[in-house]
């Protein structure tokens, strides 16, 4: 649910500013607002005037040690310790000794990963030249002793081999017969050459090579000076001595982690907040001897602002509430706070702009019909068990990482859905539970009664933008736009007034209903046309096709039964027990992830498009609070 915000002013004495954005700091629970350039406090002129020169400067040296701090801590091995260090202080932080401590360690930390970056770049080119190396090394080694003849190994892309027979006509023209041309693969994608040749025919043969776009082989400049063997040797033991090396470098960068690792990120955390304290101060308002700090909170949070304000300072800064003009309803910043089963489904809310503030909070609706639609279209007991076994298995793994346990934790409640469906349905990895007979369908089974799915789909459709629709006309009231409301509820009644006469036409209900059910349509039209114009109408017609869109759960569900049977069908004409198990396991393993993939995204299709669309409103501003992120 969006949380009810206060607009909420402290004034002071202007001594007390600093020691009262520290307060705030610790307290975390005020979105402080950017005060206008001039504004009147109870007939007192106010300006917010620049941050002292000595403040600014401090927080761009800070800033710039941050930076240091964040590049030392990307170059170092993470490591978890839970030591109890001793306490940071800013001035140590900010004292040249410290400084020049922060440039030893950077300079050792750069020089070692530099160092690793070199090995291994070096053990890159080595195994990339001893494979060639080794492929061309039987074909050189018949041309030993040829002293007169020049030796030139190149390398040509398997999907261009047809430009060998081209390329060895150049060479006999050009050398007059005198050369031998020897080929082997070197791998799948590679074809060794080795051309022997007169030396005195050098300079035309690497012309034609260069004209050519042909790859000559070019030892690294450390082996350029050797023979190919000495090379290939060379090479082979360099290859051997390099992953000691880089071994050496990680141990000093894990030694070096374990010393410095720790300090670094409750460092880097203290930097930040004295950063947000030194910014905030440039929020602030102050006359010769006041300063006003304006902001936001929830609401059932103002008692403990005041309380902390007063305990700390006494009546020296005053909290108040203040009233909030009509103009600033679209400034308030949204505070979304859900109890702790329905968390988990912001997360599909992180993609959209947060709803203006005022509005509705979608997540409980959300967390009911997302799992329902997922339930519906995955329905199987076996499938979603695997489904629970994982997601537990995910938040269990990914504590640490928010998004994944949430998303986790989503699929968790929605495979109980699948499980619970699947029960309804009858189905255990498709028809597995009713070839045993150990599971019969309770409501229908969904391969026998697709007519019957289709109509729970589109009722499910309807009740779904329905309820959008009458949110949409209960935020109207609330925010005070009548006649956005009214638009909403004509639409409502003539979508209805439009059903209603498409199952009269299909005998669905009885045909005296049919002269009062056009006359309301033609009543809410013409309100409409009125209202909102041609587009009115249109969006009632809209949404009869949002309605219809819904058939995808039975759609989809179904595909997935057929493939599931199809899984069984072909598992038990293997002849082979175990060859059956192979077959069936391997098409329900696709039919898994299909399971898991489709309903998610249709489940999310159907809210974003065709749900929120008829009642969310996005544009609002994140409550983001002055709270500290180090220690």
């Amino acid at each position: 649910m969006i949380k009810v915000m206060s607009k909420i002013q402290l004034i002071g004495s202007k001594g007390l500013m600093d020691e009262v954005i520290k307060a705030l700091h610790e307290l975390g629970i005020v979105h402080i607002e950017s005060i206008p350039r001039r504004i009147t406090l109870e007939d007192t002129y106010l300006k917010r005037e620049p941050v002292e020169r000595e403040k600014v400067l401090l927080k761009e040296r800070l800033e710039k040690i941050l930076e240091r701090i964040k590049g030392i801590c990307m170059l170092l091995p993470a490591i978890e310790r839970e030591d109890i260090l001793s306490p940071i202080l800013l001035a140590d932080i900010n004292s040249n000794a410290f400084l020049h401590e922060i440039d030893i360690l950077e300079k050792e930390v750069r020089g070692l990963q530099a160092g690793r970056a070199e090995f291994s770049e070096e053990m890159a080119s080595i195994e990339k030249y001893e494979k060639i190396l080794k492929g061309i090394a039987p074909l050189v080694a018949k041309l030993k002793g040829i002293n007169q003849f020049e030796t030139m190994g190149i390398t040509i892309d398997r999907t261009k081999e047809g430009v060998i027979p081209l390329l060895e006509t150049e060479i006999d023209r050009i050398t007059e017969g005198r050369y031998q041309l020897f080929i082997k693969d070197i791998d799948e994608d590679m074809i060794g050459v080795v051309i022997t040749y007169p030396k005195n025919y050098d300079a035309q043969v690497k012309a034609l090579i260069s004209s050519e776009a042909i790859s000559e082989i070019k030892l690294p400049e450390k082996y350029v000076d050797m023979t190919l063997f000495d090379a290939l040797k060379g090479m082979v033991r360099r290859r051997e001595e390099i992953p000691a090396l880089i071994d050496d470098i990680d141990n000093k960068l894990k030694q070096l982690s374990e010393k410095w690792y720790k300090t670094l990120e409750d460092l880097m955390g203290l930097l930040r907040d004295t950063i947000d304290e030194l910014t905030a101060l440039a929020y602030c308002a102050h006359t010769r001897f006041t300063f006003v700090i304006v902001g936001w909170i929830p609401k059932d949070t103002f008692n403990i602002l005041s309380s902390a304000i007063v305990n700390k300072f006494g009546d020296r800064v005053m909290v108040r509430e203040m009233e909030i003009r009509e103009d600033e309803i679209d400034l308030i910043p949204v505070c979304i706070k859900n109890p702790k089963l329905l968390r988990p489904f912001e997360v599909f809310l992180k993609v959209l702009p947060p709803p203006k503030y005022g509005s509705v909070d979608p997540t409980p609706y959300l967390a009911l019909f997302f799992p329902t639609f997922f339930g519906l279209i995955l329905g199987d007991i076996g499938y979603g068990a695997i489904l629970f076994g994982l997601s537990l298995y995910l938040k269990e793994r990914f504590k640490a990482n928010e998004y994944i346990f949430n998303l986790a934790s989503v699929f968790m409640i929605s495979s109980l859905f699948a499980m619970i469906f699947g029960i309804l349905f009858g189905e255990f990895f498709g028809d597995l539970g009713e070839r045993f007979g150990i599971l019969h369908p309770i409501i229908f089974d969904r391969l026998k009664a697709m007519r019957v799915f289709l109509i729970l789909a589109i009722g499910i459709g309807l009740g779904h933008v329905t309820l959008g629709i009458m949110l949409a006309i209960v935020n109207y009231i609330h925010r005070g736009k009548g006649k956005e409301a009214l638009a909403k509820a004509s639409m409502l009644i003539l979508l209805f007034s439009i059903i209603i006469i498409l199952a009269i036409l299909a005998d669905y209900l009885p045909k005296e209903m049919i002269t009062p059910s056009v006359l309301i349509m033609i009543a809410t039209f013409i309100i409409l046309i009125i209202v909102e114009g041609i587009i009115g109408p249109l969006e009632a017609i809209k949404s009869i096709g949002n309605i219809l869109s819904y058939a995808r759960i039975m759609a989809i569900g179904t595909a997935s039964v057929v493939l599931a049977i199809v899984a069984n069908k072909l598992g038990g004409l293997a002849g082979n027990a175990i060859l059956g198990i192979l077959v069936a396991g391997m098409i329900h393993i696709i039919n898994i992830f299909l399971g898991i993939l489709s309903p998610t995204i249709q489940s999310l299709r159907l809210h974003y498009v065709e749900f929120f669309s008829k009642f969310y409103q996005p544009g609002g501003r994140r409550y983001e609070p002055f709270k500290k992120t180090g220690k």
